[in-house]
């Protein structure tokens, strides 16, 4: 097995500036190619566990997501990913699937590897705010996509425009429409604030806000087959409402079949929208008006407050809260169907 001193050896310098290079640390552009050249010749690589148990640091940062089935948290690593090597760090991603437990445990794994920071998407079913506090005073914690209590770091979509948006767009096609929220209502506050921009709107057009009750599926996440449980359970003892925000496009799709079973015409009979901009959601019949949340931005800026908090001073008591501004996507769903 090559080692640090073979080289050290092979490149003519000493151990020391090998350590540097490998490390990051300034050194000669000549030396520091001797080291990369050498490295490339002998097939070394560092270990990089034993080094940060040396160093009790790491340049590691831990990603934990909450569920891996679409693009949304793709893209999202992706971009954090290029972040995270571009400032000289490598990044560790785990999914939780949205439960506690998994999540604790990825956690707890990620700091016996002496993760620098931790970037989460975090569990919001049975969560308990109070141990992230506890978790914080250990590591910088970056919360992405949604958050647990206000003071908290967090990087996230400007959740009340993104409602904003939407319900305004609905009633600008001469529609009331109706909302069709989450699985979790109130421990998401990323998902409260979607509903509130709903229901702010709502009022400001002088319009009752209706709110379809999510309690007619067993689902536990926010997937197709909630949305289509709770709409054809509302379908089955309400009329028709003139238009549909979901809260993501995946419940946006779930009542689409839901109403498509009963060949209801969306575009035409009623209208609906959805939220995230997933991939799916422009291959639909029809294609659907949706909100996409800036991925790509998030999971970079994700990357950026994270290094920022690591370097400022441990005593400073102001949060990084940075909220990023969605982009309204208008297609069939909401502009008269296909026909």
């Amino acid at each position: 097995m090559t080692i640090m001193a073979d080289v050290a050896a092979e490149a003519g310098l000493s151990r020391y500036t090998v350590s540097k290079v490998l490390n990051g640390v300034y050194v000669s552009e000549k030396s520091r190619q001797k080291v990369l050249e050498a490295c490339k010749k002998l097939h070394y690589r560092r270990n990089l566990y034993a080094t940060n148990l040396v160093r009790n640091k790491s340049f590691t940062i831990g990603m934990v997501i909450s569920q891996s089935y679409d693009s949304f948290f793709g893209e999202i690593i992706n971009a954090a990913e290029k972040e995270a090597h571009a400032n000289g760090y490598q990044l560790i991603c785990q999914c939780s699937y949205g439960d506690t437990q998994k999540e604790n445990k990825i956690i707890m794994n990620f700091e016996s590897l002496k993760i620098c920071g931790l970037i989460v998407a975090p569990v919001v079913s049975d969560s308990q705010p109070e141990q992230w506090t506890v978790l914080e005073e250990r590591f910088p914690v970056i919360n992405f996509d949604c958050y647990l209590k206000q003071d908290s770091n967090y990087v996230i979509n400007d959740n009340w425009l993104s409602g904003k948006l939407v319900t305004e767009h609905l009633i600008s096609r001469g529609r009331v429409p109706a909302y069709l929220g989450s699985v979790h209502p109130d421990n998401n506050l990323a998902i409260k604030k979607r509903k509130k921009g709903y229901t702010d709107t709502m009022k400001k057009y002088g319009l009752q806000p209706q709110i379809i009750p999510t309690t007619n599926s067993s689902e536990t996440m926010d997937n197709q087959q909630f949305g289509y449980d709770n709409f054809i359970s509302y379908l089955n003892k309400h009329a028709l409402p003139e238009a549909l925000f979901c809260a993501t496009d995946r419940i946006a799709m779930g009542a689409i079949f839901a109403l498509q079973e009963r060949g209801i015409r969306v575009g035409r009979d009623i209208i609906v929208a959805g939220h995230d901009d997933l991939e799916f959601g422009a291959y639909m019949s029809p294609t659907l008006t949706t909100v996409a949340q800036p991925k790509q931005e998030m999971g970079a800026e994700c990357v950026r407050s994270l290094l920022d908090l690591m370097q400022n001073n441990k005593s400073q008591k102001k949060y990084v809260q940075k909220v990023l501004r969605p982009e309204l996507i208008i297609r069939q769903s909401t502009m008269g169907g296909i026909d």
